[in-house]
């Protein structure tokens, strides 16, 4: 009796768990690439320049696409 007891607690521990882990996803933010480059769950306009992974990088619009993505910056880029 106390080991079905133990089940029963240990499978309502669980399944709370679950839950509240499926809860989270749908909290995540929309993304919306045709307006903004993303680093770390954070958005970034057209423009934008910053350092990934030792290099320097642009937010830029690609000329076949209506996207916005991160491209090695060159100077005269602008």
């Amino acid at each position: 009796m106390k080991g079905l007891l133990l089940g029963l607690t240990a499978l309502l521990v669980v399944t709370t768990v679950s839950a509240e882990t499926t809860n989270d996803i749908s909290d995540a933010k929309p993304v919306d690439f045709s307006k903004y480059c993303y680093y770390a769950d954070v958005e970034y306009s057209a423009g934008s320049i910053m350092e990934q992974a030792g290099r320097k990088v642009q937010c830029v619009r690609k000329a076949e696409s209506s996207d916005l993505v991160w491209e090695e910056y060159q100077r005269n880029q602008l």
